[in-house]
């Protein structure tokens, strides 16, 4: 007992700091978890605002703008290659986009943040991605115009061009899938 007693004012500063960090990460999961099934729940869409629109070049060369998705709804992810949980949910993306594309008007499109174009055609053949990824090599549209601070980011956009639903992080497809489901 003697001996942690006798150690260092550092040593109890950074167990002091560490305790506070665990006790801070602990309180975020718990408000995320209840902020994911909140938003699950039906009727809990928040106010809606227009998206404000932008153009894009695609990793194909095409233009992508939000205008000439109008009529769709839109699931726009800001993502990057280098963060690991922006790369867990594509196969997830992926799949909804696959499989609920057609059918409800539905299109995702993922918007990368300064990088090159020749990291993310690398990515997209690795992961097989088959909607269309944007390159914001400025980083404008992704900080100015939806004011992103944290990857991944997702926005649901209406088929009118309104912001209907947002979050951070990864979320499992159910749940996106629940978010989707209120809007069309």
């Amino acid at each position: 007992m003697r001996a942690i007693a006798k150690q260092s004012p550092l040593f109890w500063v950074l167990v002091i700091l560490s305790l506070m960090t665990l006790v801070i990460g602990v309180w975020q999961w718990r408000e995320r978890r209840q902020m994911i099934a909140e938003h699950s729940r039906p009727g809990s869409v928040p106010a809606a605002r227009r998206a404000p629109d932008f153009a894009l070049r695609a990793t194909d060369g095409s233009e992508v703008s939000l205008e000439t998705l109008r009529g769709k709804v839109v699931l726009l992810n800001f993502w990057a290659t280098w963060c690991p949980p922006c790369k867990a949910e594509m196969p997830d993306l992926n799949v909804l986009h696959r499989d609920y594309g057609p059918a409800h008007d539905f299109a995702v499109v993922g918007v990368n943040l300064e990088e090159s174009p020749e990291q993310v055609e690398a990515f997209a053949r690795d992961f097989r991605i088959s909607f269309p990824l944007l390159l914001d090599s400025k980083g404008e549209v992704t900080s100015e115009r939806f004011a992103v601070r944290t990857l991944p980011t997702s926005i649901i956009i209406d088929r009118d061009g309104y912001i209907r639903d947002s979050w951070t992080g990864q979320i499992p497809r159910e749940a996106v899938l629940a978010r989707l489901e209120r809007i069309w």
